[in-house]
């Protein structure tokens, strides 16, 4: 009999409904079948100190703002310091305006309470002093202009043409398809995407010295965001929904800039039962998938959402908690992630099973089982996987194998099984004996840094 184990996290309001969780693999399927693949692992690229607020890929080398200091690497992980900004938490955002010859080379950064220019040319990092500056929450680039978001406000912001420093008093615009504050600032596609707490409006460019953006016709929707949760994801924008009738659903924007539903209704459930004010997210491509990242660190957790299979799932980097990551940065051909609160840097590392040298849990639970009529016996249950994987001088092929007789209330003592040594290729990983139930659920975990793949469960029932 086969256990449905290869699947998303569909963790419910009842475990006796949908108890499955699916804790660092991700789904997979392709012309060999379906399967669980491991999320992959990371390796320290560069030791800063304290929180790593931010981080962008700029003149073909990737800078990060850590504490109250903004850094240039270099490929070896080595950091310069370009620069201090007056406060040492919370989340900034940046944007640049490209290194064209003849034209200012600038980073800006906000982070809610000033704004910072560094100038690439003369390799200094000043506060934005021009008096017309006011202070921005989110920020990005289009067309030669920095556009920001005014704190607290349903205005935004723009620049001179190309200078982050120079700011014309009567270059704002105002959001004003609905009484609303602008939460964050998009471009993409030549477009710009103003999120606020319930509406969602789209300007573009329209050439007029005295109103250079203006809103599309229709380009409005009745859907804002939460917190910093707006990315460029899969050709287009995902961000967690808000409304003046509820909040809470993961949406991304489809034709006529509408929003269409992305998360499923146990993913919403236990969104629900979050904080979700403080929530943030980003996205990257690897291997063929695309993933929106989204963590709630209130409730310290992160669910992630995989364009190609269109399956959640969830990371931590330790039991119970949420991703170390507190932003992304594609730079030097190498996916960088800053960590929330000690000053690492790590690179992510397809090859590797574990996070900085420490093993990553993973889980994955099974859906219900079900016999109604009569009790099932099982006399053995296999896990099909990649076997024979592991290193013979560690203690790494360990697969733990727990169960619930009574609809996911309980579980049972976990078992360990060997996953094979390197080339016990021909291994079985089997366990026996398991009894009786009309309600089964099986939860296998690992602590293994060799990235065991999953291909299925299957049961024998007794007398098979």
């Amino acid at each position: 009999m086969e256990i449905p184990l290869v699947g998303g996290h569909f963790e419910g309001r009842s475990p006796n409904i949908a108890p499955e969780t699916c804790v660092n693999w991700f789904y997979e399927k392709n012309a060999g079948g379906e399967s669980l693949v491991p999320t992959p692992g990371a390796s320290l690229f560069s030791q800063l100190s304290g929180e790593i607020r931010g981080c962008i890929d700029y003149d073909g080398k990737p800078w990060f703002v850590a504490a109250d200091t903004l850094y240039s690497l270099d490929a070896s992980g080595t950091s310069t310091a370009k620069g201090t900004l007056n406060t040492s938490n919370g989340r900034v955002s940046m944007a640049h305006n490209g290194t064209r010859a003849g034209a200012n080379q600038q980073i800006m950064i906000v982070d809610g309470s000033s704004g910072y220019i560094y100038d690439n040319v003369a390799d200094t990092l000043s506060e934005i002093t021009d008096p017309d500056f006011v202070t921005g929450t989110s920020l990005t680039f289009i067309d030669g202009y920095f556009v920001w978001s005014q704190k607290d406000s349903d205005r935004f912001w723009i620049s001179s043409l190309y200078d982050g420093t120079a700011i014309d008093p009567a270059d704002f615009s105002t959001a004003e398809g609905a009484p609303d504050r602008i939460q964050g600032v998009i471009a993409d596609r030549r477009e710009l995407y103003l999120f606020g707490e319930k509406t969602l409006e789209v300007w573009y460019n329209a050439g007029d010295p005295d109103n250079t953006f203006q809103r599309f016709q229709g380009g409005f929707s009745q859907c804002g965001a939460v917190g910093d949760t707006p990315a460029k994801f899969d050709n287009s924008i995902a961000w967690l929904k808000k409304n003046d009738r509820g909040q809470g659903e993961v949406v991304i924007l489809a034709d006529s800039y509408q929003p269409k539903i992305i998360s499923t209704p146990e993913v919403n459930y236990q969104m629900s039962t979050y904080t979700i004010d403080d929530a943030f997210s980003y996205a990257y491509q690897s291997e063929g998938h695309e993933f929106y990242v989204i963590t709630f660190p209130t409730n310290d957790v992160t669910w992630v959402y995989d364009a190609s299979t269109q399956v959640w799932h969830q990371r931590a980097h330790a039991e119970g908690t949420r991703e170390r990551y507190n932003c992304h940065t594609f730079s030097m051909g190498k996916h960088l992630f800053g960590d929330f609160e000690n000053g690492k840097i790590y690179q992510l590392d397809n090859s590797l099973g574990t996070f900085d040298g420490s093993r990553i849990p993973r889980e994955r639970t099974t859906a219900l089982v079900t016999e109604e009529e009569k009790r099932a016996r099982i006399s053995s249950v296999q896990l099909d996987m990649e076997e024979g994987i592991g290193d013979p001088n560690a203690n790494d092929t360990g697969m733990w194998l727990s169960y619930s007789k009574d609809g996911g209330h309980t579980y049972s003592n976990e078992v360990e099984r060997s996953a094979g040594e390197g080339g016990q290729y021909s291994l079985r990983v089997i366990w026996r004996r398991l009894g009786f139930a009309r309600n089964w659920i099986f939860k296998i975990r690992t602590w293994s840094p060799n990235r065991p793949i999953l291909k299925g469960l299957y049961a024998r029932l007794y007398g098979e």
